[in-house]
């Protein structure tokens, strides 16, 4: 997934309701809509989704911890990733992950950017190299469904691929501007330049959130 390195807290509208006279299909469609933007559906499949998603960067990074720390270094690292069980599996969490995920992809078909088969498939490459490294990854996708886990999969890469040519049209801004910045400032500079874009980006879309006890 994309990595951003805070969540914003942003002023969504709330659904209160559905439409009548809904078909037992469509009931069935929107009962498991939570969300949607520009009238892009954002639904609870998604939602678990990233929630595998989280749990697989957590016993990763857990996984990797393991084999490099021991005593109470170790106690620790294991307390902290446990703790973040309950954060990645929060529903808001979840939803502003998505949220900008989709928002920044929007922005970056707006600028004319593309994502190709190549690209896609490239960094699909890679995060297949890390997950097979880690018995546990392979486990939790096997219990998700490879075929299903992949698949979708594909359609994240895609926004992702689309996000890295914004954040890298951000970061040449930043460096064009501040040319005699280095390093640490240039991505600090880049990373608030980025969530000014992201949040401008956002405040142009229709983004809905359905009320949890209504669904």
């Amino acid at each position: 997934m994309i990595r951003i390195a805070s969540l914003l807290f942003v002023s969504l509208l709330l659904l209160t309701g559905c439409g009548a006279n809904q078909s037992p299909d469509g009931a069935a469609a929107i009962s498991a809509t939570v969300a949607a933007i520009n009238g892009e559906p954002i639904t609870q499949e998604d939602l678990d989704f990233y929630q595998l998603i989280n749990r697989l960067q957590i016993a990763i990074n857990l996984e990797a911890e393991k084999q490099k720390l021991q005593g109470k270094e170790l106690a620790e690292a294991i307390k902290y990733w446990q703790s973040l069980e309950k954060v990645v599996s929060d529903r808001n969490n979840l939803l502003t992950q998505i949220i900008r995920l989709r928002a920044v992809s929007l922005l970056a078909k707006e600028k004319g950017h593309t994502a190709s088969d190549s690209e896609v498939e490239n960094e699909m490459q890679k995060v297949k190299e890390i997950y097979a490294q880690y018995p546990v990854a392979t486990d939790l996708i096997k219990q998700y469904g490879e075929a299903k886990f992949w698949s979708k999969q594909r359609s994240q890469y895609q926004m992702i691929v689309l996000s890295k040519k914004v954040q890298q049209d951000v970061l040449n801004t930043v460096k064009q501007a501040n040319p005699q910045a280095e390093g640490k400032e240039v991505n600090v500079l880049a990373q608030k330049k980025y969530e000014e874009l992201l949040v401008s980006q956002m405040g142009t879309l229709k983004i809905e959130i359905h009320d949890k006890k209504t669904e």
